[in-house]
């Protein structure tokens, strides 16, 4: 399904969106991908918002499990319209209860100081396997992706930063060319944002991965600079904490011209399986 489709919404009344069904002949997981909710949460919030502000900000916490079988209804609410910024609440329901919450705050183009640091060193993303080649995707299904072209650097390849508990790299881009929207791309980049980040805390835990249960439960996102999602874009990832079931991880999305697009922080549920006996260390 293209991200056009996957990210496009009906309107039922004013403030009131319905979104498609997730794609349930996909083979992904049964509940909803975290990525889709919060990009058509976004989606839904820029439809009431003019077009001369662009979204610079979003926090969204995942609430409940949704369900990929049945549409979601997405309900703004206009907390404030100002002379440079705006501010948007989205509900997203399904069954009658909500499942994500996000805030969503909006700016005009303005002007001010200018820094970023250094895009960290990573390997092209040509000769690096594809999604598709990593066994735990593999075997997940997930061929709702396959327009994205995705490809994690390998460990060996990873220039590690000492000090850092745990650490990944992934290069990604739209397939195909994607319409001159800078908001398709920011809603197709906030899609995809939710992928790969909570693997970031599972690297250095390879023989517990099959044991966990794990979920979404907040994230957050900064847009710094315009991109375009269907060039490559480096996805440097890091979990400086795990404990209490609970794992915080954080990402800084580059372009290739080392230009810093987007940050993202996200804390997931990283919890042993009921009956799941860890050894101990």
């Amino acid at each position: 399904m293209a991200i056009e489709q996957i990210l496009d919404l009906e309107q039922l009344e004013v403030n009131i969106y319905r979104g498609s069904v997730f794609s349930p002949d996909s083979g992904f997981l049964q509940r909803t991908f975290g990525g889709h909710v919060a990009g058509q949460s976004l989606v839904s919030a820029v439809r009431t918002v003019d077009p001369r502000y662009l979204v610079h900000s979003l926090h969204g916490y995942f609430l409940r499990p949704g369900d990929a079988q049945a549409p979601t209804v997405f309900i703004v609410e206009r907390l404030r319209d100002g002379g440079s910024f705006c501010t948007r609440r989205v509900n997203a329901i399904q069954h009658g209860e909500t499942i994500f919450s996000m805030s969503a705050s909006f700016q005009t183009d303005q002007e001010g100081i200018n820094h970023q640091d250094a895009m960290p060193a990573a390997p092209p993303p040509d000769g690096l396997p594809g999604l598709n080649s990593i066994k735990v995707f593999e075997d997940a299904g997930f061929r709702q992706f396959e327009e994205w072209d995705v490809r994690i650097v390998p460990r060996d390849r990873l220039q590690l930063v000492p000090g850092k508990a745990a650490q990944q790299q992934v290069w990604f881009r739209h397939r195909d060319p994607l319409p001159d929207d800078p908001v398709l791309h920011i809603c197709a980049l906030a899609y995809m944002s939710d992928l790969t980040l909570l693997g970031s805390a599972q690297v250095t835990h390879l023989e517990e991965r099959e044991h966990l249960q794990v979920a979404s439960l907040d994230h957050a996102m900064w847009f710094m600079r315009v991109f375009r999602a269907d060039e490559w874009l480096l996805y440097d990832q890091s979990s400086p904490s795990a404990c209490a079931g609970r794992s915080l991880c954080q990402g800084k999305i580059f372009n290739r011209y080392g230009e810093l697009v987007a940050a993202v922080m996200q804390e997931g549920l990283t919890r042993f399986a009921r009956g799941h006996q860890p050894a101990r260390r």
